[in-house]
C-alpha cells in the first residue's frame, strides 16, 4: 500500500524516529574546515575515578618517603617491585623518585619507549568535590564553578567554528557534556556501524520531504536535527568498520569497537579526502573504575589490572592503526578520569578497594606528543585532610595545550579563567 504522508505522521512520527537515534538530545550543537588534513582529538574518559598510585607506581624513595609509604599505606594493594622492571618511566620530574607503568600496561609502555605517551602526574582542581557528579562536571565544562547550562569545553571550541554540520561523536548514545555547546552539531551514537533510521527506507524518503519545508525557530531546530540524521544515517552506512585489517578487528562491542570504529573513520577520509567526514572530535567512555572493593594487584581476570589491561589493548591498537592508516601525525588521544583514589586502601586482604581521591592522571597519546612524565607525582606525606593525594596539576593546563598547541586555537577564548600556564605536551607540527 502506498505510504501517504498523512499515514507517515500518524503512525510513525518524525520525533519519534529522531530520538531513536539519539541525536534530539545533541539538537543545534560543528569542528572548523573539517578536512582530510585537520587535527582530530580523541577524548577517552575513565569513568568512576581511576587510581594513580597503580598505575603510576613509585618505585623508591628518592626525594621524599614514596614507595615506603606506598607499602605502608596499600599492604593488599601495592604492586610488587619485582612486576614493575619492565615498565620503568622516567623519575618523578619533582621529587626525582622512579616510576613505572602497572605491569598490564605493557603496550602503553611499548608507546612510551617511542615518545608517544606523555604521563601528567597528579591532575585535578585543588579543593574539588569527591562526587562523580560534581567532579565530571568541573572535568566536563573546563571550570570548577559550574553554572546551569554551562557548555563543554570541547563545545566551546566547536562553537567558535560552527558550520551548520556536525564535526563531533559521542560514543555510548548519548552526548557527553564535553561537547554541550550552543551552536554547534554533535551526534551521539552507541556505533558508526548501527547508525541508520529506524523504519522502511520509504520512511526516510518522505521525512526528508518533510523535513525540508521551511520552519522558524524550535521547529526549525528539530528539522535541522532531522536532515542532519539522515544525511549522516546514509553517510555513516557507507563505512567500512571492518575487513580492512583494525588491530582492534576482534572488539564486537564497547571502547574497543569505538576506537575501531573512529579508525574506520579516519582510514575513509584518508582514501577518500574529497568526500571527508568532517568528524575532529570523538569522545569514548570507558565504565567501572570506581574500584571501592576488591580492586586487586596483579591478577588481570579481574579488579582494575583487568581494566588496565583491557585499555591498554585498545590504546595500543588504536594507535597502531593510526600508523597503518598513515594518519598518526594528526590524531591526539586524552585519556582522563574525574579523580584519583585516596592513598590508603579501605579494607584488607582480597576485599581491599580505595576510596575516592583527588589527585589523578591524564594520558596523551599521539605522534605529536612531548612524551615522558609531566607535572609532579603528589607526595605521600602530605596527604590532603580526607587522605587523598594533593592536586599537583591543574588539567586546565593540559587543556590550554591541547587547545593552542594541537588544535590551533586560543584557549583564552574557551577556557574560564585563562590563561593558565600551558604545559609543554605538544610538538611543533
Amino acid at each position: 500500500m502506498r505510504l501517504s504522508r498523512r499515514s507517515f505522521l500518524k503512525g510513525v512520527t518524525a520525533s519519534s524516529l529522531l530520538a531513536g537515534t539519539h541525536v534530539l538530545g545533541s539538537a543545534g550543537r560543528a569542528w572548523a574546515a573539517g578536512t582530510g588534513g585537520s587535527p582530530v582529538l580523541v577524548l577517552v574518559n575513565l569513568v568512576g575515578g581511576n587510581d594513580l598510585l597503580n598505575t603510576v607506581v613509585p618505585l623508591d624513595d628518592v626525594g621524599g618517603p614514596q614507595r615506603s609509604r606506598y607499602e605502608a599505606l596499600r599492604p593488599n594493594l601495592a604492586v610488587p617491585l619485582s612486576a614493575l622492571s619492565a615498565t620503568r618511566l622516567d623519575h618523578d620530574p619533582g621529587l626525582g623518585t622512579g616510576l613505572a607503568l602497572h605491569p598490564s600496561l605493557g603496550g602503553v609502555k611499548q608507546l612510551y619507549d617511542e615518545g608517544r605517551v606523555a604521563c601528567v602526574l597528579g591532575a585535578g582542581l585543588p579543593g574539588s568535590s569527591l562526587s562523580h557528579f560534581e567532579a565530571e562536571k568541573s572535568w566536563f565544562v573546563g571550570r570548577p564553578d559550574v553554572v546551569a547550562g554551562a557548555t563543554g569545553w570541547v563545545g566551546r571550541q566547536l562553537d567558535l567554528v560552527a558550520d551548520g554540520q556536525p564535526h563531533a561523536v559521542s560514543f555510548g548514545g548519548v552526548v557527553s557534556a564535553t561537547l554541550d555547546s550552543e551552536r554547534a552539531d554533535v551526534l551521539g551514537v552507541r556505533s558508526v556501524a548501527n547508525f541508520r533510521l529506524p523504519g522502511r527506507t520509504a520512511h526516510a524518503a518522505l521525512l526528508q520531504e518533510i523535513l525540508a519545508e521551511g520552519r522558524a525557530g524550535v521547529l526549525e531546530r528539530v528539522a535541522r536535527s532531522g536532515r542532519i540524521l539522515l544525511d549522516q544515517a546514509s553517510f555513516l552506512g557507507g563505512i567500512a568498520t571492518t575487513g580492512w585489517g583494525s588491530h582492534l578487528e576482534a572488539e564486537a562491542s564497547g571502547p574497543g569497537r569505538d576506537l575501531r570504529e573512529i579508525a574506520a573513520l579516519l582510514r575513509h577520509d584518508a582514501l577518500d579526502p574529497g568526500a571527508a567526514s568532517g568528524f575532529g572530535f570523538h569522545h569514548v567512555r570507558v565504565f567501572d573504575y570506581d574500584t571501592h572493593s576488591r580492586q586487586g594487584v596483579l591478577d588481570t581476570s579481574a579488579g582494575h589490572p583487568r581494566l588496565l589491561s583491557d585499555l591498554d589493548r585498545w590504546l595500543t591498537g588504536f594507535q597502531r592503526d593510526l600508523e597503518t592508516l598513515g594518519v598518526s601525525d594528526r590524531v591526539l588521544t586524552l585519556v582522563y578520569s574525574e579523580f584519583g583514589r585516596r592513598a590508603a586502601q579501605n579494607a584488607n586482604g582480597a576485599d581491599a578497594g580505595t576510596d575516592h581521591g583527588r589527585g589523578g592522571l591524564m594520558l596523551l597519546l599521539g605522534d605529536r606528543v612531548a612524551g615522558g612524565v609531566h607535572g609532579r607525582m603528589p607526595r605521600l606525606d602530605a596527604l590532603d585532610a580526607t587522605g587523598s593525594l594533593a592536586v599537583t596539576t591543574d588539567f586546565r593546563t593540559v587543556y590550554a595545550a591541547v587547545i593552542d598547541d594541537f588544535l590551533g586555537g586560543d584557549h583564552t577564548a574557551v577556557l574560564p579563567g585563562a590563561p593558565f600556564a600551558k604545559l609543554p605536551l605538544i610538538q611543533p607540527a
